[in-house]
């Protein structure tokens, strides 16, 4: 129902459900732009409910998941290190990565970035950043503003050097 078959996982748009043990691991694949709700909750039986009603990819260190009965699709993390917890799901559902993709959900709240200005957002970052830069990124639910400044250079290169395409 939820999960196509292997063959057809690169055809499809991955959403996923982190557990509460795979905080860092969420939020790479938000910096990636995969929808990716972040579940910081111990029930296991809302998790699945939750993965299933929205047809959501279960990522987690919980072994005792595996043998849940019905699970919409499942991935257990067998690292400890974020970095090769990317490196695993990225390799495991054969995931291109997308540079348009990159920064487009908010790191907080998952929802999907509008693009505006600096106007728009105008005694929302210091007047330094908005004189600086005019490109500016804005989550419609929590409010958050991004930008292209120097933490965003870094991360970038993290995630290339992570993926193993340093630039």
């Amino acid at each position: 129902l939820c999960r196509p078959p292997l063959s057809d996982f690169q055809k499809v748009s991955f959403k996923f459900i982190i557990d509460k043990m795979l905080g860092g691991l969420a939020k790479y694949m938000l910096i990636l732009g995969f929808d990716t709700l972040y579940f910081s909750q111990n029930d296991v039986n809302r998790l699945i409910e939750t993965a299933r009603k929205e047809c959501r990819v279960i990522l987690t260190r919980n072994s005792k998941l595996q043998n849940s009965i019905g699970l919409p699709g499942f991935l257990l993390i067998t690292d400890d290190q974020p970095a090769k917890q990317l490196r695993q799901v990225v390799s495991h559902f054969g995931i291109t990565i997308e540079q348009d993709k990159l920064f487009t959900r908010c790191l907080h709240c998952n929802q999907k970035l509008l693009k505006t200005n600096a106007e728009t957002i105008k005694g929302c970052v210091p007047p330094y950043i908005a004189s600086y830069h005019q490109k500016f990124f804005l989550c419609p639910q929590c409010k958050k503003v991004y930008w292209g400044g120097s933490h965003y250079k870094m991360m970038q290169e993290m995630i290339w050097k992570i993926l193993g395409g340093g630039r």
